[in-house]
C-alpha cells in the first residue's frame, strides 16, 4: 500500500511539473504573439491552431494568422521588383503592423455593416471581376496574373480573390448603398466606420 501510494504521489508530481512546463511554454508563445508580434514557425502554428485573435470587432475576430498572412504579402510586395518600380518603401515595423491591423479591422467592420444590411458578394461577382483583371493583364506587361501574384505577394489566384477582390467589392457595394441612404453623401460609409471603430467592443490586442 505504501509503495502504491508513493507511486501515485510521484505520478501526480510528474503530471504537475509537465502541466507547469506546458503552461509556461504556452505563456511564452502568447507573449511572443502579443508583445513581440513574432512570425516564427512555432509561434505561427500555435496561433493558428488556437485561433488567437489579433483584434476583435463585436463578435467578429481578426485572427493573428490572418494578420501575419497580410503582413507577409505586403512585405513581399514592397521588397519585390514591382514594389521598387512603384516606388514603395518599407515603413517602420511598428507603423506597418498598426496600418495592417487597422485595415483588417476596417474589413471586419465593413463585413458587420454589410451583414446588417444583408449586402453580399457572390462567387460569381468575384469571378467576373477577376476575369476583367485577367483580360487587362493580357494586354499589359504582366500577361500571367498567377505568376505575378505568386512572385510579388506569395498568393495564388484564389487567395487574391478572397483576400483582395471580395473585400473590395463588398466595400464598394456597401458604400453605394449607404450613400443612397444618406441622400448621396459620398462619405456616409466612412463616417459610420469611424464611429464604429471608436466603440468599446472594437479592440486591438497586439501591442505595437
Amino acid at each position: 500500500m505504501a509503495i502504491s501510494a508513493k507511486k501515485k504521489i510521484i505520478a501526480l508530481f510528474v503530471g504537475l511539473i509537465a502541466f507547469i512546463v506546458i503552461l509556461a511554454g504556452a505563456g511564452f508563445l502568447v507573449y511572443r504573439v502579443y508583445w513581440k508580434v513574432d512570425d516564427s514557425g512555432l509561434t505561427r502554428t500555435f496561433a493558428k491552431v488556437f485561433s488567437l485573435p489579433a483584434a476583435r470587432v463585436g463578435s467578429r475576430t481578426v485572427t493573428y494568422d490572418s494578420f501575419l498572412g497580410t503582413r507577409g504579402a505586403v512585405k513581399r510586395f514592397i521588397a519585390s521588383d514591382a514594389g521598387k518600380q512603384a516606388g514603395v518603401n518599407m515603413p517602420p515595423e511598428q507603423e506597418l503592423n498598426k496600418n495592417i491591423l487597422e485595415r483588417l479591422i476596417r474589413i471586419a467592420i465593413i463585413q458587420e455593416m454589410a451583414d446588417a444590411k444583408k449586402i453580399t458578394v457572390s462567387d460569381d461577382d468575384v469571378k467576373a471581376v477577376f476575369a476583367d483583371v485577367i483580360k487587362a493583364a493580357a494586354s499589359s506587361t504582366t500577361p500571367n496574373v498567377g505568376d505575378y501574384l505568386n512572385k510579388n505577394y506569395g498568393w495564388n489566384e484564389e487567395e487574391f480573390r478572397q483576400q483582395v477582390l471580395r473585400p473590395a467589392l463588398l466595400e464598394q457595394k456597401l458604400g453605394v448603398e449607404m450613400s443612397k441612404e444618406k441622400q448621396g453623401d459620398a462619405n456616409a460609409m466612412d463616417n459610420e466606420i469611424t464611429a464604429r471603430r471608436d466603440k468599446a467592443d472594437v479592440v486591438m490586442y497586439l501591442k505595437f
